[in-house]
């Protein structure tokens, strides 16, 4: 007998190995048909979200975040909703998938785990979004990356700061003093700050924040605010940073902060419909809070610009938003009337503060962050206890309603309201000071700690200054400067004014030195003739009284030597007479001693006379002419004296006459002098203006040119990024193409081992057919012989009436006969069944041998692709080199623009 336990476990095991066979080759098929319809060296789509990301978001995401089901306030079924994000704001930091809150909820990473009660997405489901997210975020095939929205810069504090920072105070570093805009008229001043500890004022105007020197007044920069008109200006509480909130109504709004020191934006937070109308940044610079028209209070995170909290128990616009000094509280305020105290980190409400009629107007924090003021439509300012949130004082201050309020550092109140008057009070309501009023409604206030100056500004665009000891006027400022180019005429042509006017007075100055040089000539020639003709008059004097003693000598002289010869000439001849007579005598007494003696006496007398009397004839004629000289000199000399008296006289009345000229020569020349000099310093200080502008109109153009080359390296650095993203995926291109071939020449094996196993499956069917067919004929001889031997035993029952051991044996033959009749029709299912596993078994290997030529032509194509993405990496290494060449090559051009900012010269003036 044949064992047909064996045969039918022989007959399983075919079975098995046919359906696995078919399942083999059926995969395979699958594969091939795959790689056929893949063309050989295309290069895969970018993974992007409309192909890729949004039937898987659909899938696993939709039934919660969908349109209309916005569970969070999330809607993933739409591009523009997935980047919006939900309550908790964005979800989706595009190149940064580790940073992006959907994907770390998706992977587990953190709380709520998504999707929920359920295990995460498979592995190349969250591999398909990581690569989507890291790739920029692209919407179709076509998008281009997005930038990332982070802020540039942390500048979170560790807590909130309790006093004066270290170092010198916070002052802008050189900014462009080129308006953003500049109009005919000025509007609405909506927006003043000061900063904590610099003398540091910021302006607001249209599409720009303007800073100013609280002390001189000088203008220092602009800070451009293209979203629209700032609402709000606040400082850090270092004065580091610059928070500006606003934008256009009924349109857009958002909050903007800036690095004072580089005039940088920093800090972006905010997508409201509507203008931003109110803002704060909190102590510890980490939050950012605003609110306007949608009277929802939003609270930013400034590290990654995530939505913190959303406080919406306002039921008006709102108004006032002010973070306390120590950052534990936050309050806000609406046009209701509606104010609430909040805690700052948790966004759990603190308190209800109940008490104003109308708007709330203003709110600010004393520095102890203590009390908190209030100013309201309504026309009071009320001051609150934080402790029980209690309203602790209260007083009208502006007729009509207060539009703002401030605590000063050393707790004292500015204010200002529709009474158009800005004022100065004590905590307990007292009015210190009032302020001249404006012209139209007065607006906004602010109080500068550092320079003690009041700064506020009116409806009509007025901005003025005082001083908050005595509230005299320290200047104005302005929230319309004029543009470079306009100032650069404005000193030019006052150059060429003063210009004009310093030739007329330099004209003028000549003549006037010309004629004070006349004049002191002038006077100088005839104060030397004064002196010359009295010193010659006193010379003539002189000489006149030496004329006139020469000629009392003369003549005293003259009249001696004629008295001498009056005397003389009667006296002579006597004498002779005598001598003649006395020397008779003696001659006739020659004994006569006395005789002789007194005749020689009187001939000595005799002889002596005569010799004078012939003397003085001789000198009277000298004598005379010598007076007659005497007298002429005389004559001459009192002629001189006239003569120089009357040169004298009329130097003095020269003298008399140019002297009175000379002091109004002097000043004049003088004065004609100060106004050249004053003018000469004038057009110095013009022509410094004009170099300055001219310099400012410059550095413009080369900040100008510096925002361009940085866009241009943004773009070409945002092209090199998409370069090294495509490269990156071309190189896991390159890798899964390698993994394909090696799948395929895995498949290339498995197809010829399934041809080989389905041959030797045929070859043993086919055994198990001859086999089976020989069990066959021998059963059906077999159970024919049985059949007979079965009819006989039968007749042989019949025959022996029913003979118990005889029907028992022919009992025993039916056994073995149906038992055996049993195997027959078993054999010939098995036959059956043989021939059928025979057949497909065939039908198979025709299958399997086509399976085997499609795995080797899927991986002679695998290899192609390997072949054609080394080229792709290549190209895209190629790429990626030109670009990241151009993208450093525009980088080098940034820092060397930026070093030629830096480099570039800045001539002192004020604004």
């Amino acid at each position: 007998m044949l064992n047909f336990s064996k045969h039918q476990t022989a007959k399983r095991s075919m079975i098995r190995l046919v359906v696995a066979m078919s399942v083999v080759t059926a995969t395979l098929a699958t594969v091939a048909q795959a790689a056929d319809k893949k063309p050989a060296g295309d290069k895969a789509p970018k993974i992007n979200f409309i192909d890729h990301v949004l039937p898987i978001l659909r899938q696993k995401c939709g039934s919660c975040h969908n349109t209309d089901k916005k569970t969070a306030d999330l809607d993933l079924t739409s591009y523009i909703g997935t980047m919006q994000g939900g309550g908790s704001g964005p979800v989706i930091e595009p190149g940064a998938a580790s940073e992006s809150y959907l994907f770390e909820l998706i992977t587990h990473q953190a709380e709520p785990k998504m999707p929920p009660d359920s295990e995460k997405m498979p592995a190349e489901m969250l591999a398909v979004i990581e690569k989507w997210i890291d790739g920029g975020a692209l919407e179709t095939a076509g998008s281009k990356a997005m930038a990332p929205k982070k802020p540039k810069f942390d500048f979170s504090l560790k807590g909130a700061p309790t006093g004066k920072p270290e170092g010198p105070p916070p002052m802008p570093g050189r900014l462009n003093l080129e308006p953003v805009v500049h109009t005919e008229r000025t509007t609405a001043v909506t927006a003043l700050a000061t900063s904590p500890w610099a003398p540091l004022v910021a302006v607001s105007g249209q599409q720009q924040v303007l800073l100013y020197h609280s002390q001189t007044l000088a203008f220092l920069g602009t800070l451009p605010f293209p979203e629209g008109v700032p609402h709000v200006l606040k400082f850090s509480s270092t004065g580091d940073l610059l928070l500006a909130a606003g934008g256009r109504g009924g349109a857009s709004g958002r909050v903007v902060v800036w690095n004072i020191k580089t005039g940088e934006r920093v800090i972006e937070v905010g997508d409201e419909l509507d203008a931003v109308l109110a803002a704060d940044i909190s102590a510890d610079q980490t939050m950012v809070a605003l609110g306007g028209p949608a009277r929802v209070v939003r609270i930013y995170s400034t590290a990654d610009g995530s939505l913190l909290h959303e406080l919406k128990k306002h039921t008006d616009w709102i108004y006032s938003i002010a973070f306390s000094p120590d950052g534990v509280l936050l309050a806000t305020g609406d046009r209701n009337g509606g104010m609430f105290v909040w805690e700052g980190y948790t966004a759990r409400e603190y308190a209800s503060l109940r008490g104003h009629s109308a708007a709330i107007t203003g709110l600010s924090w004393r520095s102890d962050s203590n009390i908190l003021a209030s100013s309201s439509e309504d026309g009071g300012i009320r001051l609150w206890e934080m402790e029980n949130g209690g309203n602790v004082k209260t007083w009208s201050a502006h007729g009509g309603g207060a539009a703002a309020v401030e605590f000063t550092r050393d707790g004292r109140l500015v204010s200002c309201g529709r009474d158009r008057t800005a004022k100065l009070w004590d905590q307990a309501g007292k009015q210190l000071l009032a302020f001249p009023s404006f012209p139209d409604i007065a607006l906004r206030i602010t109080h500068c700690d550092e320079t003690n100056h009041v700064i506020a500004g009116d409806w009509s665009g007025a901005i003025h200054v005082w001083n908050a000891a005595d509230g005299k006027p320290v200047g104005d400022l302005t929230m319309n400067p004029a543009t470079l180019a306009e100032r650069l005429t404005m000193a030019e042509q006052q150059l060429a004014a003063q210009q004009a006017e310093l030739k007329k007075q330099t004209d003028a100055n000549t003549a006037a030195q010309a004629a004070a040089t006349k004049a002191t000539a002038d006077v100088a020639v005839a104060k030397k003739a004064v002196a010359d003709t009295q010193a010659q008059h006193n010379q003539a004097v002189e000489a006149a009284k030496a004329a006139k003693a020469a000629v009392d000598a003369a003549t005293a002289e003259h009249q001696t030597v004629a008295k001498t010869m009056a005397t003389l000439e009667p006296l002579v001849p006597l004498l002779k007479e005598s001598a003649t007579k006395a020397q008779e005598a003696a001659a006739k007494n020659p004994e006569d001693k006395e005789l002789a003696a007194a005749v020689a006496q009187l001939a000595e007398q005799m002889t002596k006379n005569s010799a004078a009397l012939v003397a003085a004839t001789k000198a009277l004629p000298e004598k005379a002419a010598v007076l007659e000289k005497s007298k002429q000199a005389l004559v001459a000399a009192d002629k001189q004296v006239v003569d120089t008296k009357a040169a004298f006289d009329a130097a003095g009345k020269q003298l008399a006459t140019v002297e009175p000229l000379l002091k109004p020569a002097v000043d004049k020349a003088a004065a004609t002098q100060q106004a050249v000099n004053a003018v000469t310093a004038q057009v110095a200080t013009s022509q410094a203006a004009v170099a300055r502008w001219q310099n400012e109109i410059e550095f413009t153009k080369k900040l100008t040119v510096l925002a361009e080359v940085k866009a241009n390296h943004a773009q070409l650095a945002g092209v090199a990024a998409e370069a090294a993203a495509e490269l990156k995926s071309s190189e896991e291109q390159l890798a899964q193409a390698n993994t394909g071939v090696a799948t395929a020449e895995a498949n290339v094996q498995a197809a010829n081992t399934t041809v080989q196993q389905t041959k030797d499956a045929i070859a043993a069917a086919t055994a198990q057919e001859a086999t089976t067919t020989t069990t066959i004929a021998t059963l059906d001889a077999t159970v024919a012989s049985l059949n007979e031997t079965a009819a006989k035993a039968a007749q042989a029952v019949e025959k022996s009436g029913g003979d118990a051991d005889v029907a028992a044996i022919a009992a025993q033959v039916k056994v073995v006969v149906d038992k055996k009749n049993a195997d027959l029709a078993a054999a010939k299912k098995s036959l059956e069944e043989t021939k059928a596993a025979l057949a497909k078994a065939k039908t198979d290997l025709v299958a399997a041998e086509k399976n085997a030529v499609a795995m080797v032509a899927a991986l002679e194509a695998a290899k192609k692709v390997v072949v054609d993405q080394n080229a792709a990496v290549q190209v895209a290494k190629d790429k990626f080199a030109a670009a990241k060449q151009a993208a450093d090559a525009a980088e080098q051009l940034v820092e060397k623009t930026q070093d030629e900012v830096k480099g570039h010269p800045q001539l002192a003036g004020k604004a």
